[in-house]
């Protein structure tokens, strides 16, 4: 799918988790305000997570555009972001 505007994109490919476990809450979600530094989500690599955090200006989550559990390839959408 097409995305418009700002994106944050995927670092490195990986099974993308948008919350630290099952039972916990999701790091971003649609109206979360992201500002440098922030934990976007997760992306397991080989058996080993790696946290994935935002380094641009201050944006709000527009749309969440991964499932949980999808797999994801280097440089593929995982945000729509609005300037804040």
């Amino acid at each position: 799918q097409a995305v418009t505007g700002l994106v944050f994109r995927a670092p490195t490919s990986g099974r993308y988790y948008g919350r630290p476990g099952p039972d916990k809450p999701v790091f971003v979600e649609a109206g979360t305000e992201l500002s440098p530094g922030a934990t976007v989500c997760l992306l397991e690599v080989m058996k080993s997570f790696h946290r994935v955090t935002y380094d641009g200006a201050r944006a709000k989550v527009r749309e969440v555009l991964v499932a949980d559990g999808a797999d994801v390839n280097q440089g593929d959408p995982l945000l729509a972001l609005d300037p804040a």
